[in-house]
This record gives C-alpha cells, sequence and structure tokens, in this order.
C-alpha cells in the first residue's frame, strides 16, 4: 500500500486544533493563495484591462462613422479577453498546487460576475440599460473581494475607484462619447496600473525563491 502524506487539511482532521492553531492554519492559508494571486492575476488584469481600453477608444474613433452600429464591437472584449486569456492559461497549467476554499470563493465571485455582465450585456441590445455604469460596479465589486481577501492594496484602491466612478456615471448626465472614454480610462486604471504593479511583484517572489 502506497502511503499517502497529510496534508494541512488532513492533519486538521486527524486532531482538534487550539484556536491558535486554526488562526495559524488560517493565515497560511490566506499567505499561500495571495502568493499564488500575485503570480497568476497579473497578465490576465493586462488582458482584460487592454482590451477593454484598446475597444473604448476603437468605437470612440469609428463611432462617427457608423453611428450605432458601433457599439456591435463591445462583443471584442468578451471574444479578444476571453481567447488571450485561455491561451495563457493553457500556460500556466503546468504549474500544479492545492487550491484552498479561499481560491473556490474568488473563482466563484468572478464566474457569477462575469455570466451577469455577460447577460447584461446581451440585454443592453434590446433594452435601454446604462450598460458601462453597471459593468464598472459589478467588476469594481469583484475585484474588491479579490483585493480585500488577499490583502493586495492597490487592488483595493482601483476596485472602490472604479466602483464610485461606476455610480457617478449613473446619475451624471453625461455624452454618450464622454461615457466611453471615462469608461474606458477608469478600466485601465482599475486593471492595468494594478496588473503592472502584480507582474513586478512576480517577477519578485521568482527572484527572491
Amino acid at each position: 500500500m502506497e502511503y499517502e502524506p497529510l496534508t494541512d487539511s488532513k492533519k486538521m482532521e486527524e486532531k482538534q486544533l487550539t484556536p491558535q492553531e486554526s488562526v495559524q492554519m488560517i493565515e497560511k492559508m490566506l499567505e499561500q493563495t495571495r502568493k499564488r494571486l500575485i503570480r497568476g492575476a497579473g497578465i490576465p488584469s493586462l488582458i482584460w484591462g487592454y482590451v477593454t481600453f484598446a475597444t473604448s477608444l476603437l468605437i470612440l474613433f469609428v463611432y462617427p462613422h457608423i453611428g450605432y452600429r458601433a457599439n456591435y464591437l463591445w462583443m471584442l472584449i468578451p471574444i479578444v479577453g476571453g481567447g488571450l486569456t485561455i491561451i495563457c492559461n493553457r500556460k500556466r497549467q503546468k504549474e500544479a498546487h492545492a487550491r484552498t476554499q479561499i481560491d473556490r470563493f474568488i473563482d466563484t465571485t468572478w464566474i457569477t460576475i462575469g455570466l451577469n455582465v455577460t447577460a447584461l450585456s446581451i440585454l443592453a441590445y434590446r433594452f435601454p440599460l446604462a450598460i458601462l455604469p453597471l459593468v464598472l460596479i459589478l467588476i469594481g465589486i469583484a475585484t474588491a473581494i479579490t483585493g480585500f481577501s488577499h490583502k493586495v492594496t492597490l487592488l483595493k484602491y482601483s476596485s472602490i475607484f472604479g466602483i464610485l466612478v461606476g455610480y457617478m456615471l449613473l446619475v451624471v448626465p453625461m455624452s454618450g462619447k464622454l461615457m466611453v472614454l471615462i469608461f474606458g480610462l477608469t478600466f485601465f486604471l482599475m486593471h492595468c496600473v494594478p496588473g503592472h504593479y502584480l507582474c513586478y511583484l512576480e517577477r519578485k517572489i521568482l527572484r527572491d525563491a
């Protein structure tokens, strides 16, 4: 019979942990998950940030020429962003690691938010929805949950900024062009800036390893 080493979760089942040991175990899980976030979140954040920013600028450029049909270009975000993310994830599949409940919680959060953003975006082609502010608020919430869960300060502040801008776009009257510009710039600040910072931290972690 092969010997199966005890993992942290199995050890917890074998004995009752004291409150202090439980806190230490949770802190260890949080730190491990935080390092994995840093090593894995930089590139996806840059992908979605730059794809959204570039699409916003493209729509601003072509709208005077093709009118409302320019809004169909928003579909480039899930197509291009999703495709690049799949390619990126395939390259990282070799980096196997144990998943924690926190990992699953964050993944579930992004899946739930992503599905709702997709549904609202489709409905916006048929019904008059303030889709850009709603997207900023929803994506900002998911980013905030990620940032606060993993104690990444820049993600905390950028997500709060994105949420506040989303609410501002809901209540302040402005032209569609200005709203698209603010949306793109906000996405750049909420995802591209933290993405570059996370990539810097990843290089630092790999250097110190």
